[in-house]
């Protein structure tokens, strides 16, 4: 049970374009067969090796929350489903995690115009020779060969931006139509769709439905990091969200970018009760936390506790974290003349450390 994880055995997760995996923490070709017989023998695989190092350091790992969400939306004790993993008998998707587009009203940081319609646009106005990409929507008709949505326990959706894509709510009322309407649903959200009265209705008659909202700062470090979305059009969203649900949680992603604004984050969701997650980034490999000079992270080391430095930092200053702190400044450069903004105006204290 220290090691076992039902997302190899009933999960999945499906793209639009197509690319399909058991779980998005695991790493390109990965062995599944040895990935299941690894967990089942209390090794600790390799190909894992994320949610373990959240869970070294105290955190709360994927695994950890897909293993209690199932137990909980599927009824059934987490020790039985083991053993029908140790039987075979775990043999159908009941996990889901659907990217049925790339429509998406944000150009994120950390993102690219493969996974965002409007980086694709500011890619393109930028640079006209960039052709913008073709809109294509998922095919559910091949899902629903290998999926049974009237037998699916979770379904989570992600972008682009799930609220933005008006057909994601065609496949909501196809759960509801079904009968499906308990089906644990979450919707990854960068929460700040303006939504109409319709698209509420549909998502209130949902008995199971989570908010998971990607809150990677507040005020202008979200509005630098998520350009251009507004983080009062969120506030507002997080207002509706509660007046249907009860289960409003954020994946918080932690870069070199907002680990200075860390502490402010975690203030705020504690103040607004909300649960969130930390997922470090490790790709792009420029953004990620430990990709800063040594005289910033002294001033971290200074602020944050030292579980939280030593899991986003770490104890040593490689040549790899200097290169890829001269890579960000680059890619920040290019970033902020196709937005049109400066980083001085979103994020003072960092700009102050860096120049």
């Amino acid at each position: 049970m220290d090691t076992f994880c039902v997302l190899p055995w009933v999960g999945r997760e499906i793209k639009w374009t197509s690319n399909e995996t058991h779980c998005c923490l695991l790493p390109k070709n990965y062995d599944i067969d040895q990935i299941k017989s690894d967990l089942l023998a209390g090794i600790k695989t390799p190909a894992c090796q994320k949610c373990w190092n959240l869970e070294k350091h105290g955190l709360k790992s994927d695994r950890q929350v897909k293993n209690s969400a199932l137990d909980f939306y599927w009824d059934r004790d987490l020790e039985s489903i083991e053993i029908d993993a140790v039987q075979g008998k775990l043999n159908r998707i009941l996990m889901l995690k659907l990217s049925t587009s790339y429509t998406c009203n944000a150009t994120c940081i950390s993102c690219n115009s493969g996974s965002s319609s409007s980086w694709s646009q500011m890619d393109h106005q930028t640079n006209p020779m960039i052709p913008l990409k073709k809109y294509q929507f998922i095919d559910l008709d091949k899902i629903k060969t290998k999926v049974d949505f009237k037998e699916l326990k979770m379904l989570s959706l992600i972008g682009g931006e799930p609220l933005y894509e008006k057909k994601n709510f065609e496949l909501l009322e196809h759960l509801i139509d079904i009968g499906n309407d308990a089906v644990f649903l979450s919707m990854v959200t960068n929460g700040s769709v303006k939504l109409t009265s319709k698209q509420k209705k549909v998502l209130s008659k949902f008995k199971n439905i989570n908010f998971s909202v990607s809150i990677d700062g507040i005020e202008s470090v979200f509005e630098y990091l998520r350009f251009p979305l507004k983080w009062t059009d969120l506030t507002c969203n997080l207002d509706f969200f509660r007046e249907i649900s009860n289960n409003i949680s954020s994946n918080y992603t932690l870069s070199n970018l907002n680990v200075l604004y860390h502490n402010q984050t975690v203030q705020w969701f504690n103040k607004n009760n909300m649960v969130y997650s930390v997922n470090p980034i490790y790709t792009p490999s420029w953004l990620q936390p430990r990709a800063l000079p040594e005289s910033i992270k002294k001033v971290l080391k200074q602020q944050l506790s030292a579980t939280d430095y030593n899991m986003a930092i770490g104890p040593i200053h490689t040549d790899q974290d200097q290169q890829n702190y001269q890579m960000m400044l680059k890619q920040i450069k290019i970033q902020d003349t196709a937005k049109k903004i400066k980083m001085a105006d979103y994020l003072p204290e960092l700009h102050n450390l860096l120049f």
